[in-house]
Order: structure tokens, then sequence, then C-alpha cells
């Protein structure tokens, strides 16, 4: 576990740890930082990889990790990304019910994270079931690319691509498996203009517009996003604000890749 600072705001990141620095727990920081807020990081693996891929990934002890979370001072949210088998995925709403006894009101962002773009598979059928079953009650904020919205919901890739009505349809099918709001990213797709749906229940879906950068492949985007956005809620923003401002740190990240002012693992790399 590392333990950055503890003045509020205050985040608990659980998720893997990337030996690239591209991903994973290096990400995350990386937009506690840019968002100003304090974070403790607790690991769930280690994932080997290289500019090939994923070549490996060492899962810790559900039990292990858990109780170092547990060990956290109360956060003001709490960040869930690589959940590596059913296992860990039970430990997380463990982990989710326990602060909540503490602060019913703790927001909570996760990250499917599936495979890496590599084609490398975190999670089998039985873990993403889980996921969807143990997690999808308990209220969290989904932040799924369009191919983990795919496989999360059971839609056709392509049709989530190129339909925007289908992608706020595929947020609905979270919503009703218990999610609290779906943020749902789309830079897989292929238009000039990247949206990111923002869902929540009651509340009409708001389009968040950005112009897509050509060029920079940002390793870890999807890390970054998610922990920025529970970053934003940490601070007290609401879904629509954090949302926002997520995807803003994600483009100013894009923004120095491509002008060479971020160097480092990041370059080249794919989320």
């Amino acid at each position: 576990m590392t333990l950055e600072r503890r003045d509020p705001p205050f985040l608990l990141v659980v998720a893997g740890h990337d030996s690239s620095g591209s991903a994973g727990l290096d990400a995350d920081l990386d937009a506690a930082r840019g968002m100003d807020v304090a974070t403790a990081l607790v690991a769930t693996a280690r994932s080997v990889q290289d500019a090939g891929g994923v070549r490996s990934v060492g899962a810790r002890e559900p039990r292990a990790w858990l109780a170092e979370a547990l060990a956290v001072p109360r956060p003001g949210a709490l960040k869930l990304g690589l959940l590596p088998g059913a296992d860990h995925i039970v430990a997380a709403a463990e982990l989710v019910r326990a602060l909540r006894a503490d602060a019913e009101i703790l927001p909570v962002v996760l990250d499917p994270v599936l495979e890496a773009s590599s084609g490398f598979v975190f999670l089998d059928a039985a873990a993403r079931a889980a996921l969807r079953e143990r997690l999808g009650p308990l209220g969290a904020i989904w932040t799924p690319n369009l191919p983990e919205a795919a496989a999360l919901t059971g839609r056709a890739l392509s049709a989530l691509e190129s339909s925007p009505l289908a992608r706020v349809e595929a947020a609905g099918d979270l919503l009703e498996a218990g999610a609290g709001g779906v943020v749902l990213k789309g830079g897989h797709a292929r238009q000039d203009t990247v949206c990111d749906l923002v869902v929540a229940p009651g509340r009409e879906p708001l389009r968040i517009e950005s112009r897509r950068r050509a060029g920079a492949v940002l390793g870890g985007s999807g890390c970054r996003h998610a922990t920025a956005l529970a970053a934003g809620l940490a601070r007290g923003a609401s879904l629509e604000a954090a949302a926002r401002a997520a995807g803003a740190l994600v483009r100013t990240r894009l923004d120095a890749l491509r002008g060479g002012a971020l160097e480092g693992p990041s370059r080249g790399r794919r989320a």
C-alpha cells in the first residue's frame, strides 16, 4: 500500500500495478495529482507488460489487499480498477459495504478492466458475471469504454460505435443492473469527434464532445479518466462536472504527449 497524503479531499484507489508504469496505479497517481486530491493506493495484482503487451499477471491474495484497504483512513471516494478474478470482485464488494457502513453516501467509481488492448484477458466469463452480480447492485459509477460496454451488456460493438441510441441503451442496461451512473467513453469509435456519454437515473443523458487527438496514444487513459472522475466526486462535484473534468485531464495528457512534454512509459502505449 502507498499512502501519499491524508489531507482532504481523500481518495482510495484499489487497482493493479503495471510494471511498465504505463497504466494501473502509476496512471492513477498521475491523475489524482493532476486533480490535487490526496490518494492511498492499494495493489490487487502486478502485471508484467512491455511493448508487445501483457506478459503475465500476478494476483495478490484478495484478503491481503482487502485488509490494507480497510486500514486506510475513511476516504471521500473509492476507485476500483483491475480486480483479477471473481474472488477479488467479492472482496471489492465487501470493501464497498464496509466503507459505506461508516459513510452511506460514498462515491464509488468502477473501471471495468476486462482485457488489455493487446488481447490479454484479465477477467473470464465467470468473473465478468461476478462483476455485474456482486458489484452491479452497489450503485457504483461505471466507466466502460465501448468494447467493455459491449462485453458487459451483450450488445454489438459495431452498434455502439455507430449509434448514439445504442450507447444510451447499453448504459441503461448497466443502470438496470444497479449502477449508480455510467460514463460511457467513446474514444474507441472512429468519428473525428469523441463523445463520452454520462447517464444517471432520472436525468437526461449528457453528451461530452471533444475533437479526437490524432496520432496520440496514451497508455492508461482509462485508468486516468476513472481516477480523475473519482477525485472530482471526492471533492464534492456532481457526476456531470466530474466527468467533464476527467475528460479534460485526459485530453491535457494527450496534448502533452503529442507536444513531447509527456515522456516515459506512457508514450506510444494504449490503455
